[in-house]
């Protein structure tokens, strides 16, 4: 199987898994979900507003690549959302915990801060799977330490033109 199909596959898969996900947490049934999958359904109900129609659909949605020029993924959203809150949970790594306090301090909302460490994140995941290589762990904690001072309205403009990218 080629590398393309690969990935098609996957990303078919993960979206009938949502789908499946998706009924449960509109049904408000939770408890019938594992940790992880109650953890999805929990922050595709915060999403709902914003992508009602793309979890309705998850499951013909399989095989349509979102452009990240103009729009969101929202089914790699709601997993990069899965990976910051484990990641908080766990305080691992710490430096995304000691982050976060430093966000909710300047009074920064729990889910506004969730976006400032998905967006540190995401373009490491993404260079990982694109280059087949090993997390760049360091980086990524030594861009949390670098941003937990600054003011939350520029860490994105600032991650835009970091030459550590």
């Amino acid at each position: 199987m080629k590398k393309d199909e690969m990935f098609s596959e996957l990303r078919r898969l993960n979206r009938e898994h949502m789908h499946m996900i998706w009924q449960v947490a509109k049904s408000g049934d939770l408890d019938v979900l594992d940790g992880e999958e109650r953890r999805l359904a929990e922050l595709m109900l915060e999403h709902q507003d914003e992508y009602f129609n793309q979890f309705e659909m998850a499951d013909v949605l399989g095989d349509h690549q979102f452009d990240p020029e103009s729009e969101t993924d929202p089914f790699l959203h709601i997993t990069f959302h899965t990976i910051v809150e484990n990641q908080l949970e766990a305080k691992e790594p710490i430096e995304a915990y000691q982050f976060y306090n430093s966000m909710r301090k300047r009074k920064v909302s729990h889910h506004d801060t969730a976006h400032l460490i998905g967006a540190m994140l995401a373009p490491l995941i993404v260079s990982t799977l694109q280059q087949g290589r090993a997390f760049d762990l360091e980086k990524y904690k030594s861009l949390l330490k670098k941003y937990k001072g600054k003011k939350p309205e520029k860490i994105m403009e600032w991650l835009d033109r970091d030459p550590e990218w």
